[in-house]
């Protein structure tokens, strides 16, 4: 058996030649298209990633900006008040509020405590006071009592005159106190 072999012409080995160098040019081009394709897509990517993180520090430093104002705000607050008064029994909140009263002039009748409850999962102590004193220092005392004892909330008042000539009026205020509590990290 007689092989024949057909002989290839120079020209045929050239067109050959050219054909698989403009395949391989071809696909090279095409790798490097894509390979910058998916470069500038990562670079979009990380430009927007930017683009959100800045905009969320942004957001971020004006947010702290307005904390350290309110901060600075608190700080001058609690500057301005008497120090806070932290009873933590109801005779030292009795003794408190009493010389707190005296202070502004009130003359106590009644200072009631009831039995202790339970309000939103926080014990209170209720207190019912009853003083006779002019209309202005009822009203000093409670701004005072508001801003050295925080703890202490006014749940009602009813404030009575035995005539309208009268500066003097007969006040029932009825409080609530938040007991401190064991685990409270201000004792």
């Amino acid at each position: 058996m007689s092989v024949k072999l057909k002989s290839i012409s120079p020209i045929q080995i050239h067109l050959l030649g050219a054909a698989l160098f403009i395949l391989t040019a071809s696909g090279s081009a095409y790798s490097v298209y894509a390979s910058w394709k998916s470069h500038k897509s990562g670079i979009e990517s990380s430009q927007h990633k930017l683009t959100q993180v800045t905009s969320e520090l942004s957001i971020a430093q004006r947010n702290r900006a307005r904390l350290v104002n309110r901060i600075t705000d608190l700080h001058s607050i609690v500057k301005d008040y008497k120090s806070i008064i932290q009873p933590a029994s109801i005779n030292e909140l009795a003794v408190q509020v009493v010389a707190l009263a005296e202070r502004h002039d009130l003359e106590i009748e009644q200072f009631e405590p009831s039995p202790p409850t339970i309000l939103n999962q926080d014990d209170i102590q209720p207190v019912t006071i009853r003083f006779t004193a002019p209309y202005q220092s009822v009203t000093n005392w409670l701004n005072e009592l508001h801003s050295t004892m925080p703890d202490i909330h006014v749940v009602g008042i009813t404030i009575a005159s035995q005539s309208t000539a009268e500066a003097t009026v007969i006040s029932d205020i009825r409080l609530n106190w938040f007991i401190p509590t064991s685990d409270d990290p201000a004792q």
